[in-house]
């Protein structure tokens, strides 16, 4: 039998990820109507600082012109590959696979801002609530449009 595996990741970063997209992509018996996708402007700044320290070489300034072959994180790739998952889908591949060289070694608070960060260069304007720290809530917002 073999084993499948993803360049670059850790086994237990490539656990995380598996866990995440199953999860992402499970319905929930009974799961409440989605929650809108809340961030705010000052949270996506602290995220843009966040991705141009750590993200930037390998997906590019403009989050879709990595020169270290990141894939682009907004745009039609971005929806293709996200839009039936919830944002705790997206944070928790971040936080678990990312940054590719040390995965899961920045803050929960830095995931949060770069998901924010991510989310507003996909088109989810900003508002008065800031992306909340709780999993569960995560989970429960949609990214579908």
């Amino acid at each position: 039998m073999s084993t499948l595996r993803f360049p670059g990741y850790t086994d237990a970063a490539t656990l995380a990820l598996m866990i995440t997209l199953v999860a992402a992509a499970v319905p929930i018996v009974g799961a409440q109507t989605p929650s809108p996708v809340t961030l705010t402007a000052e949270q996506a700044a602290r995220g843009q600082a966040s991705y141009q320290q750590y993200c930037q070489d390998c997906h590019g300034t403009t989050l879709d012109n990595g020169e270290s072959g990141g894939p682009p994180l907004k745009g039609s790739y971005f929806r293709q590959h996200w839009s039936a998952a919830s944002v705790g889908a997206l944070y928790g591949f971040t936080s678990a696979t990312m940054p590719l060289d040390r995965p899961g070694q920045l803050s929960p608070q830095s995931y949060l801002d770069l998901t924010a960060f991510i989310l507003s260069n996909n088109g989810y304007a900003p508002g008065d609530k800031e992306l909340p720290s709780d999993l569960d809530a995560l989970t429960n917002m949609s990214l579908q449009k």
